[in-house]
């Protein structure tokens, strides 16, 4: 009977330890929703905490079992209140990430926008949003979690397309999961409510997939997330900061400041490169640039004053106005190019003014007028700007700390930037060929003398402002070229296609670039050399040119003939310098 007792007691305790809970997992990774395990060499510690540093504590508090309650949106009242105290609505709701991914990776593709992709696109505050990520909010924030998937999509594309500027990235951990895979995250929480949150990581969200769309050559889907970011921004007219939320504090304000000339910018660049329209008008915003200082000068205590040594100068570039360091900040050099494109906006007016063919006349044009400023002073304008820059804009040496790298970013968009002005000036204008010709070799020349690094990792974008040149150059062959004028732009496509050779090492989307451009050069170079065979032929019979040979070759004289294209190589022009492979 005691062992029939004894054998009942031992399977009851037996019962007891498969029935018991694990212990509760600790709050750091019970905000992460990732798995709580010890730690084999700190056992007072979760192997999470020992790795990431942190504080292993139980100190939330204990909750009831059972059927969790449906959570319901904020009352207006609430939103109200949390708006008053500076917390978006967000804040009051319970949301977790669909999808688990490791942290040093998020955190990894964090550093990495930091150090490529932020010199152009600074959406972010980089100390605050660092700790954001490393407190985990992307798990629980749902627009914020959009933004950061988008971020880490981006960054991981430009990785893959060999955009890094230092080789201390182990390309191999940040492979999985792929760009796309952190594209279609970011999409499907978008879908799954961050449009609703009315939260301003939902305008960053759009924003960044809209470049990663850029990034992988499909204009159209570019378009897409631009005009949701648009629409989100035209809701709450939030092209007026009169219309930002109160109590938001100086971080936020200076990173939509950030965000809204950003898209301005990528606004009036699509519109140039891939067509369309200008949606974001200068003259109707009323949102002002964001402060000349680096990030870690601006808190929501306030905006530290600079001096020369937080600037991080080269000894090699002095400050030129002791009064004004933040002249020497890479902000700076940044707030010039946004000038440039607002420029920019005006030209493309004019531009378009300049092709009736492709514009309404109305009566309505005689009321208002147009004023119409030559290219010329627009030029001498855009040139006497940047004769007033800092030398640094106008330079690029090597490179040792972040801060020089960003300056190198603002002197490479900066000299692209110029050009991509002067050539649409000159397609306003109807320039010549030489005049084309010219300000292609301009370009390249100004591209030459940025280290190679720095063009790569502005990456897929820089691109399109080649294809802009080829497109340039395509159409002065409507008409007819001498054969000296050919071999001037023949000598332009060529150095292009060494440059594009250089830049679309690895580059996903764009892919035998330089090889199409070298093509055409080498088909057209054999058509023009056997319209020479056909000459030298009639010349040798004593032939006058034949008209049935027709439209191929005429004479403007007996030494100069004019080449005209057959209308499939001008078709293959466009082809050639079509660098969206991947979906337009």
């Amino acid at each position: 009977m005691a062992e029939l007792e004894v054998l009942q007691s031992e399977k009851r305790n037996a019962s007891q330890q498969k029935i018991r809970r694990a212990r509760r997992a600790c709050d750091f990774c019970h905000r992460r929703s990732i798995r709580c395990r010890p730690s084999e060499r700190v056992p007072s510690q979760c192997q999470n905490c020992e790795d990431y540093n942190e504080r292993c504590l139980i100190e939330r508090p204990v909750k009831k079992r059972g059927v969790r309650p449906v959570v319901t949106p904020p009352s207006p009242e609430a939103i109200a209140a949390a708006n008053s105290n500076g917390n978006h609505p967000q804040a009051l709701q319970t949301w977790h990430a669909p999808h688990a991914i490791p942290q040093a990776l998020v955190i990894d593709l964090a550093e990495i926008y930091f150090e490529i992709v932020y010199p152009i696109f600074p959406l972010f505050h980089q100390p605050t949003t660092l700790r954001r990520i490393a407190r985990g909010e992307h798990h629980t924030n749902c627009a914020f979690s959009a933004a950061i998937m988008a971020m880490c999509a981006l960054s991981s594309a430009r990785a893959r397309d060999g955009a890094l500027l230092s080789a201390q990235w182990d390309l191999s951990s940040l492979t999985e999961p792929s760009s796309e895979s952190f594209f279609a995250m970011a999409k499907k929480i978008l879908l799954e409510g961050a449009a609703e949150t009315n939260d301003f990581n939902y305008l960053r969200a759009c924003a960044l997939l809209s470049i990663v769309a850029i990034q992988y050559g499909q204009p159209r889907v570019a378009r897409r997330y631009l005009g949701l970011y648009h629409t989100a921004l035209e809701e709450d007219a939030l092209h007026d900061e009169s219309h930002w939320p109160r109590g938001i504090g100086v971080v936020e304000t200076e990173e939509r400041r950030r965000l809204y000339w950003s898209m301005y910018t990528l606004d009036v660049f699509m519109a140039i490169v891939f067509g369309g329209v200008v949606r974001s008008r200068e003259a109707q915003a009323n949102v002002l640039y964001p402060r000349a200082l680096d990030d870690n000068l601006i808190s929501n205590e306030g905006y530290a004053q600079p001096t020369s040594t937080t600037m991080a100068l080269d000894d090699a570039f002095p400050i030129a106005d002791e009064a004004d360091p933040t002249r020497q900040c890479w902000v700076h050099g940044w707030n010039f190019t946004t000038d440039l494109y607002r420029i920019l906006e005006h030209v493309i007016d004019h531009f378009r003014c300049r092709r009736p063919e492709h514009r309404l006349n109305t009566h309505i044009d005689a009321i208002f007028g147009r004023d119409y400023v030559p290219g010329s002073a627009v030029l001498d304008a855009v040139l006497n700007m940047y004769q007033t820059l800092p030398t640094r804009f106008k330079q690029t040496p090597l490179a040792s700390e972040a801060t020089d790298h960003r300056l190198n970013f603002q002197t490479a968009n900066i000299a692209a930037t110029i050009q991509l002005v002067r050539m649409m000036l000159f397609a306003a204008e109807d320039a010549t060929m030489e005049q084309r010709c010219c300000v292609a070799s301009e370009l390249l020349q100004a591209f030459s003398d940025i280290p190679v690094i720095y063009l790569r990792a502005i990456s897929s974008p820089l691109l399109h402002h080649l294809a802009g040149i080829g497109t340039l150059l395509g159409s002065v062959f409507d008409k007819g070229l001498p054969a000296s004028s050919y071999q001037h732009i023949r000598t332009v496509l060529s150095s292009m296609a060494r440059l594009l050779a250089d830049l679309e090492v690895n580059l996903y989307c764009t892919a035998g670039a330089s090889i199409r451009v070298q093509s055409l050069i080498d088909r057209i170079d054999e058509f023009i050399r056997s319209q020479r065979q056909v000459m030298e032929h009639n010349r040798e019979r004593g032939l006058e040119a034949e008209q049935n040979t027709v439209s191929t070759l005429t004479y403007a004289n007996p030494d100069s003939p004019l080449f005209l294209l057959p209308s499939e190589l001008l078709e293959d022009w466009s082809w050639a310098f079509d660098f969206a492979q991947s979906g337009t």
